[in-house]
């Protein structure tokens, strides 16, 4: 379901299930926490870069697919938003494609996010009749303020990549075919700083935002 590979101080992890259900769908969610939490342990990483397949970042973390429950039986240690927050290194997101709902809970929980022209996200989770976490909420209405975030929360609409961009959700969009080139460079760019310097940059980021 997902692969990582190892760039120098780079870990890229990659969602290959775009589309998953049911008991798949909580193994990827599963699987994704895992990972972040082997990476954010492994000393050799200073950097982790999240990304997907080409047809989404990716559609198959939809709580939609799940109905009322996004993840059954597992709890909350199996949250892949909550283990990005946790991880004391910088997790850059390159999003292929559709970020919803649960798929945009985990691009919001990344530090940096890169998106290919291709890329649109949406929160449906009104439409489900689920609440999305709080940390969710907090961090939609602390990038692109309480009036937008209350919009696009309600409608469920789709935001392309141009409009996500100027409206501060993401920091950088790309060609589609530059995109793993350029996401790869940042965090790169980022590994090359003393791990130590990351871990305590990425937390005044978070008291900051």
């Amino acid at each position: 379901m997902l692969a990582i590979e190892k760039e120098g101080h780079v870990a890229v992890v990659t969602l290959n299930r775009a589309e998953a259900a049911g008991a798949e769908h909580q193994s990827l969610r599963m699987a994704l926490q895992e990972a972040i939490t082997a990476v954010a342990a492994d000393d050799s990483v200073r950097v982790v870069l999240l990304t997907g397949k080409e047809e989404g970042f990716p559609d198959g973390l939809d709580v939609a697919m799940l109905g009322a429950e996004p993840l059954t039986g597992v709890g909350a240690a199996h949250d892949p938003a909550a283990a990005i927050r946790a991880c004391p290194k910088p997790v850059v997101a390159a999003v292929t494609g559709a970020a919803i709902a649960g798929g945009l809970e985990i691009v919001l929980a990344c530090d940096v996010v890169i998106a290919s022209t291709n890329a649109r996200f949406a929160d449906t989770h009104v439409h489900v009749g689920v609440d999305p976490g709080p940390e969710f909420t907090r961090r939609l209405v602390s990038l692109i303020g309480p009036m937008r975030a209350m919009e696009i929360s309600m409608t469920g609409e789709f935001l392309e990549a141009e409009m996500a961009y100027e409206w501060d959700l993401i920091g950088r969009i790309t060609a589609p075919e530059d995109l793993a080139t350029t996401a790869l460079h940042v965090a790169r760019e980022m590994a090359g700083a003393p791990l130590e310097s990351l871990v305590r940059r990425k937390a005044l980021n978070a008291k900051l935002g």
